[in-house]
C-alpha cells in the first residue's frame, strides 16, 4: 500500500521526469509550449463569466452558495471537478502507452499513475491558483482558504486512488478505455458542478452523500464562496481518500508482477 510512496521518495528524481515529460509531452511541438497552462484556464475563466453573466444569466442566491455570480459558483466547482476528470480520463492509457518502457526497462511502474496525477494536479492548479486570484479581487480573502490545502491533498490521495485501480485493471481489460469516458460524463452530470445540491429532490439527497466529488465540491464551495469548513463532511472525504488510495495502490501493487507479461 505504501509503496508508491516509498518508491516517489526513493526515485524523487526519477518522478519529477516523469512529470515533466507529462507537461512537456502535452505542448509539445506548440510554438507557446507550456505557456498554454496560462492560456487555458485564463480563456476558460472568461468564457465562462461572459456565458453565465451576459448570455445564460442563472441565478444563485447568496444565501445558498455564497455568491450572487453562477460563473463564480460554477468555476469553483468546475476547477476542482478537472483535477478528477482529465486524470481519470488518462487512466486507462498510462500503462498500456508505456508497455515498452515497462517490458525493456526496470523501474518501479508505481511511479507512473503518480507522475500522471502529479502532473494533471500542477497543469490544473495553475489554472485554479489564477481562479483564486480573480476571487480575491472579486471578494477579498478569508482565512478559511487556507482549507483549500488540505482538501487538495486529500482529493489528489483520493484520485490517485481511482487512477491506481483504472490504469492497472486496464492492462487486463481493455474495455476501460470507452467505459471511463462514459463513466466520467455520468459522475460529472451526478455531481453538483452546475446546479447547486438545493436543486437537487431531498429524496436524491442520500445519493450525493455517496458520490466523494459531490462531497469535495461542496467543501471547495463552502471555503471558498461561505468561508466555513464542514467538519463532518471534511472527515468524511479525509476517510474516502485514504480508503481509496490504499485500495488503489494494494490492487496496483498486487497486479504489477504481471504487467510485463499481459503488455
Amino acid at each position: 500500500m505504501f509503496a508508491p510512496v516509498v518508491s516517489a521518495v526513493k526515485k524523487y528524481n526519477l518522478l519529477r521526469e516523469f512529470v515533466l515529460r507529462e507537461i512537456k509531452g502535452r505542448f509539445a511541438g506548440s510554438f507557446a509550449g507550456t505557456l498554454w497552462t496560462l492560456v487555458h484556464p485564463v480563456a476558460n475563466i472568461c468564457i465562462y463569466i461572459f456565458l453565465f453573466s451576459l448570455v445564460l444569466r442563472i441565478s444563485v442566491t447568496v444565501e445558498d452558495t455564497g455568491t450572487d455570480s453562477f460563473a463564480i459558483f460554477f468555476l469553483a466547482g468546475f476547477f476542482p471537478w478537472l483535477f478528477l476528470a482529465e486524470t481519470l480520463g488518462k487512466a486507462p492509457g498510462i500503462l498500456i502507452g508505456n508497455a515498452s518502457l515497462i517490458t525493456r526497462v526496470v523501474f518501479p511502474v508505481e511511479l507512473l499513475p503518480l507522475a500522471s496525477c502529479g502532473a494533471v494536479f500542477i497543469t490544473n492548479g495553475i489554472g485554479f491558483v489564477i481562479f483564486l486570484i480573480f476571487l480575491a479581487v472579486k471578494t477579498g480573502v478569508y482565512l478559511s482558504w487556507l482549507w483549500v490545502v488540505p482538501l487538495v491533498f486529500l482529493q489528489f490521495l483520493f484520485v490517485m486512488g481511482v487512477v491506481c485501480f483504472v490504469s492497472a485493471a486496464s492492462v487486463f481489460v481493455r474495455d476501460f478505455a470507452e467505459l471511463v469516458p462514459l463513466i466520467v460524463m455520468v459522475w460529472f452530470y451526478g455531481t453538483p458542478v452546475i446546479y447547486p445540491v438545493s436543486m437537487v429532490p431531498e429524496s436524491l439527497h442520500p445519493l450525493l452523500g455517496l458520490n466523494p466529488m459531490a462531497l469535495f465540491i461542496e467543501l471547495y464551495r463552502g471555503v471558498l464562496l461561505l468561508h466555513r469548513i464542514d467538519p463532518l463532511a471534511f472527515v468524511q472525504v479525509a476517510i474516502i481518500s485514504f480508503l481509496s488510495y490504499a485500495v488503489g495502490a494494494w490492487l496496483f501493487m498486487r497486479l504489477k508482477p504481471a504487467f510485463g507479461d499481459v503488455l
